[in-house]
């Protein structure tokens, strides 16, 4: 199993065009090692697919494992579980950190990324989702919500919402909100820890926040 950085070229054609690009695909990123590609990564910069022809963008979601050190956390970003990914995923288990979290999505991968940045509890945050989409629900009897993401704009924080007709929206999170949260919580992530790798997500809060104390 190889921790550090490892990329491949593939060869992919343009769904629009048709013209061949020659991309680069990372099976591995360890920002511990090269810490430009965290950047990279939280700008759209790894995980998309752009052709120099007709100009189409596009993500490019393929499995990828993110790699900090420093922070004693791998994120392994499987779009498809599979047999193959459960294997990968058992070996990387063997890598002594402190968080392993499974994301099938980029968006996921960067809010876990940023969440982390903070120093913020990942558990904690979804949680702090569920209270807020309560809240929501006014503007929800004629509309859909898509999804909510913590985001920063490297100061403050808040919520991403992204509804299906009045499009995104943001929510202001209070400095002191978060502690809130940790308290009326907290109780709740005593025996909820693995050494596997979790999906914590708004479903995972809401499947917790339903168990009995």
């Amino acid at each position: 199993m190889n921790r550090l950085t490892s990329s491949t070229k593939q060869e992919l054609a343009c769904p629009k065009c048709g013209k061949v690009h020659l991309c680069e695909r990372y099976s591995v990123i360890n920002v511990t090692e090269k810490p430009e590609l965290k950047e990279k990564v939280l700008k759209n910069n790894i995980f998309v697919f752009t052709c120099e022809e007709c100009g189409l963008t596009a993500p490019l979601t393929y499995e990828s494992v993110y790699v900090d050190s420093k922070k004693q956390m791998i994120i392994y970003l499987a779009p498809e579980m599979n047999a193959n990914v459960e294997a990968s995923m058992k070996m990387w288990e063997q890598v002594d950190v402190k968080h392993r979290r499974v994301v099938d999505n980029i968006n996921d991968l960067k809010e876990k990324i940023l969440i982390a940045d903070r120093l913020l509890d990942d558990r904690i945050v979804e949680f702090m989702k569920i209270e807020n989409v309560q809240q929501l629900k006014e503007q929800m009897q004629d509309d859909n919500l898509m999804n909510i993401l913590f985001d920063t704009d490297g100061t403050n924080f808040y919520f991403l919402v992204f509804f299906e007709k009045k499009g995104i929206g943001r929510i202001p999170i209070a400095p002191d909100y978060y502690r809130a949260c940790e308290s009326r919580y907290g109780h709740k992530l005593g025996k909820k820890g693995s050494k596997h790798f979790q999906k914590i997500d708004f479903e995972w809060a809401g499947n917790i926040l339903m168990e009995r104390n």
